[in-house]
């Protein structure tokens, strides 16, 4: 009996200590399309032929982390370059859905 109570409180004591929490959801695109507002630095990324996607389109209140071929780059380069981005890898927060980093 002593055993059993002591498996159990092992197992509820563990529990929370080797689980993974995701921080950020990824979703997965062909290619992607841009609206971008400078002065107010909003955005609105429009994710095409993505299955996890739930909304039409996802937003960002400030400048996403954008990775190119495993590279940094500005997010002025992006905003040039964003239409040669193919399979590209949306990172969104996972409450707010907002878009956190791109890689393509």
């Amino acid at each position: 009996m002593k055993q059993k109570i002591l498996l159990i409180f092992i197992i509820l004591f563990f529990e929370n200590s080797y689980g993974v929490k995701a921080l950020d959801v990824a979703v997965e695109a062909t290619s992607i399309k841009l609206e971008y507002i400078e002065s107010s630095n909003r955005g609105l990324i429009y994710p095409k032929q993505c299955e996890q996607c739930t909304q039409s389109y996802y937003e960002f209140t400030q400048a996403p982390k954008i990775i190119k071929n495993g590279k940094s780059i500005s997010f002025d380069y992006f905003l040039k370059d964003y239409w040669n981005a193919k399979y590209t890898t949306l990172l969104l927060d996972k409450k707010s859905l907002a878009v956190v980093k791109v890689v393509y």
